[in-house]
């Protein structure tokens, strides 16, 4: 269980990264039932598909009794379903109607997603759109050019801010405050490889500072090479990223470059269509 005021962080079993799981708080104003319950949806993954009580019990750092009654409720209320004939439960359609609200009322990814294809097509590339979460960046929208199709890379789809060129263009588009707080939690998620990982952050702020996008090659999958370009809202309270990429073989580090203007070019023009 994690201790108050502070969260409880894993490794991911899809990427290895790891994924904060705020279940408790110092804080008299929070809930711990309601932290305990979303932890639970949030303790399901891609390469999960089924999950039984014990195993996230185990994820999220609750006794097993208070998760049975957290996913009979949850199942209950539609948003797992319990399948008898494995004793586990899975994600129920119900989990569409929480984020739908929140998609349909963000503005970009409609705008951007014919943009973003157009893109894609004439690059051959995928291209992406994500937001920051804690520590990682999901993603809002996507547009496949590649020919060979990845099931992963869908909205919803997690990149970690350390490792990728999304989520290091999305840590340069913070303010210094915000900065400085995820970086800190960034040095307590991943303590033996820190210095390295920081002095790659480093350098895409710098990167984006000087071209308005960063280059990531082969750092969070060794096949993939990626150039991301942050895109803050809402005077940066808001940070998204657009990214543009592939697999290592096709997309060359030049091929980057051509793709980081682009992504500018994309994301004068979606200011433009927003204003």
């Amino acid at each position: 269980m994690a201790r108050p005021g502070h969260s409880k962080t894993r490794r991911s079993r899809a990427g290895g990264e790891p994924t904060e799981r705020i279940v408790e708080s110092g804080d008299p104003r929070f809930n711990i039932a309601l932290a305990r319950g979303i932890g639970v949806l949030r303790a399901f993954e891609i390469d999960d598909q089924f999950l039984g009580n014990t195993e996230i019990a185990e994820r999220i750092g609750v006794p097993k009794p208070t998760v049975s009654r957290l996913t009979f409720t949850l199942m209950e209320l539609g948003y797992l379903s319990y399948r008898e004939e494995i004793g586990k439960y899975e994600l129920a359609p119900g989990i569409l109607g929480l984020a739908y609200p929140y998609l349909a009322n963000m503005p970009v990814p409609a705008i951007a997603r014919p943009l973003m294809a157009d893109l894609a097509k004439s690059a051959q590339a995928n291209v992406g759109l994500a937001i920051v979460d804690g520590l990682s960046a999901v993603y809002l929208e996507y547009a496949l050019g590649e020919p060979n199709m990845n099931r992963r890379q869908r909205v919803g789809f997690r990149l970690p801010l350390a490792r990728t060129a999304t989520g290091r263009a999305c840590i340069a588009a913070m303010n210094p405050e915000q900065q400085e707080r995820t970086l800190e939690r960034l040095r307590l998620a991943y303590p033996d490889e820190w210095h390295l990982l920081r002095e790659a952050i480093d350098d895409a702020i710098a990167q984006v500072r000087v071209r308005g996008y960063c280059i990531v090659a082969g750092t969070y999958s060794a096949t993939t090479h990626m150039v991301a370009a942050p895109f803050p809202l809402q005077d940066g309270r808001t940070i998204l990223a657009f990214n543009c990429g592939g697999h290592a073989k096709v997309h060359t580090s030049k091929k980057l470059v051509q793709y980081g203007t682009r992504l500018l070019e994309l994301i004068r023009a979606v200011r433009r269509r927003l204003a």
